[in-house]
């Protein structure tokens, strides 16, 4: 049993997480520290001469830095059910391998071979793979770890100074695809960079359009009810809203900016306009936090959206700044 260690508003219980901690002498984030990684390979293959790459050749570049031997697919057998998305392998001879997933777009890819790089960054307590999956990133139970190696997959596929570069004054959903096409980023991660990279108050994340636990638990029990009740319209249904899964602040974000796992979001925000519609929403509206700013935000429906989402309401990516 480890005990917490709590720094930079946030408590950390991962023994590999509490290492990074502890790295440099002094404790420090393991947010700033992971960056700060991410950047320091960065720059190392800056250093090479011609390193002008395409975003894949130069994950694969970066990956050889980092003392990976080798990128490649990884086999998985058809209908075995298993979500992995990458992993990276330490053999016994200490060399280590990355591989990815077949079937998810370039972007997703990129993103998950940024995201094993990242996890040979960290002090590890425990040798063998290290797994990846992708589809619970967003997840309440999304561990400490892979929350971590997510912000320096980010840094190392988008740097900072690029893509504010990049971007160039401009800002908003309107500019993302372009973006992803240059740094080979999926849409939804280059909406979740344009908060972390904004020099202000700006939080993007993904909303799912669902009920709590207890309201699923409740919807279930008042279906029983209808069975076997007289008056079936006794019973007042419950009605799923949009409430966040991942979230992604800027820096100058405090707690006060969190968005808890379970807050709806209020039925006129634009964010509904977005779950049934292909274009870009914009409104000027408060988020379901402590602040209660008042700032411009935008939505759109998720370019990948899961197999199980409502019939009217998918999946929406947003993106709130001040």
């Amino acid at each position: 049993m480890h005990s917490g260690v709590r720094i930079g508003g946030h408590t950390y219980t991962d023994p590999d997480v509490i290492a990074l901690i502890h790295s440099r002498g002094v404790l420090v984030d393991p947010r700033v520290e992971i960056v700060r990684r991410a950047r320091q390979l960065n720059e190392r293959y800056r250093a090479f001469e011609g390193t002008d790459a395409e975003p894949r050749r130069r994950l694969e570049m970066i990956a050889s830095l980092a003392g990976i031997t080798t990128v490649e697919p990884m086999f998985q057998a058809t209908g075995s059910g298993g979500r992995r998305e990458g992993l990276v392998y330490h053999d016994s001879d200490g060399s280590q391998r990355a591989f990815y997933a077949n079937g998810y777009s370039d972007g997703r890819t990129n993103y998950t071979i940024a995201h094993e790089i990242i996890h040979t960054q960290i002090p590890t307590s425990s040798r063998g793979a290290r797994f990846r999956n992708l589809s619970a990133a967003d997840s309440r139970e999304a561990n400490e770890m892979e929350r971590l190696c997510d912000w320096g997959a980010a840094e190392l596929l988008m740097p900072s100074e690029e893509f504010v570069e990049a971007l160039g004054g401009d800002f908003g959903l309107h500019a993302v695809p372009a973006l992803a096409a240059r740094f080979g980023s999926s849409y939804e991660a280059t909406v979740f960079r344009l908060a972390t990279t904004y020099h202000g108050l700006a939080i993007a994340g993904s909303l799912r359009f669902r009920l709590r636990k207890r309201e699923q638990e409740a919807h279930a029990c008042s279906h029983q009810q209808r069975l076997f009740s007289t008056d079936p319209d006794s019973v007042t249904p419950v009605q799923p809203k949009y409430r966040r899964q991942s979230l992604h602040l800027s820096l100058e974000c405090s707690e006060s900016h969190l968005i808890p796992w379970n807050k709806s979001f209020d039925v006129s925000s634009c964010v509904y306009r977005a779950g049934r519609s292909q274009g870009i929403q914009t409104g000027r509206e408060a988020l379901p936090n402590r602040a209660k700013l008042i700032g411009t935000i935008q939505a759109v429906r998720a370019p990948y959206q899961r197999g199980d989402i409502d019939s009217d309401y998918g999946d929406v990516l947003f993106i709130w700044w001040l």
